[in-house]
């Protein structure tokens, strides 16, 4: 049998070399191992940096391809042979920068004034939480979204789940009304006892203060729940 040679990037065929592939045809033309291939830039003297893009985006043990990135950590990627400490960091920034541009871009023009508009909003950036993150929007009275913010991690209980912080933001950033949006990592948004009486805690606080809560949205894997849709929230 004869022996596989593990080629360098100059000794691959022009037709697979990302960076040429990418100026005849485009970014969007290369593959999402080929894209990180050019972010990790130099391989090793057995390894090409696009085996080495293709091996990161199966490290994760759990979530494959793109989505991978966004669980692994500093620890994970150094244990890649050829991915070294500079390599490591440039990827993580990467994915950060993925995130923040995705925020900037949307924060331009968005107003959430339906559930399905603050789902796609948010799903991107929730979706992929290992852990439960209560997450509050405040917005003007068109909807118009004026900030939001993570302000609790954990398991969500509606003895954590404080009313009194939440209002003093929605006051804080003069918010006409606001809506809270929680994920469950398990990726089914279906709600549980205690997301329905958190609901109910927040309703009451609200209707004191004078801010309405809008909605309650559950987030799961590219999935969401409205609480105000299944009857849970009146206008």
């Amino acid at each position: 049998m004869r022996e596989k040679k593990n080629y360098t990037m100059k000794e691959l065929p022009e037709s697979e070399k990302p960076y040429e592939k990418c100026v005849r045809s485009g970014a969007g033309a290369l593959s999402d191992a080929e894209l990180l291939a050019v972010i990790i830039k130099t391989g090793t003297r057995e390894r090409t940096s696009l085996s080495l893009a293709m091996e990161v985006l199966k490290l994760h043990p759990s979530f494959q391809g793109l989505m991978g990135l966004y669980h692994l950590t500093y620890q994970d990627l150094m244990k890649v042979k050829g991915i070294g400490r500079v390599k490591a960091v440039q990827l993580l920034c990467m994915v950060e920068l993925s995130k923040r541009l995705a925020r900037e871009t949307k924060e331009e023009v968005v107003r959430l004034n339906a559930p399905s508009e603050a789902a796609a909003f948010f799903m991107s950036e929730m979706r992929c939480l290992e852990q439960e993150h209560l997450y509050v929007a405040y917005l003007d009275a068109s909807g118009r979204l004026l900030h939001y913010q993570v302000v609790f991690i954990g398991t969500i209980q509606s003895s954590l789940a404080n009313p009194r912080e939440i209002l003093r933001l929605a006051l804080q950033y003069d918010a006409a009304h606001y809506l809270v949006l929680h994920n469950h990592p398990s990726g089914d948004p279906t709600p549980s006892r205690e997301d329905i009486d958190i609901t109910k805690r927040l309703m009451e606080a609200s209707e004191i203060v004078g801010i309405p809560l809008m909605d309650h949205i559950i987030i799961g894997d590219n999935q969401y729940i409205s609480l105000k849709e299944r009857g849970y929230i009146e206008d």
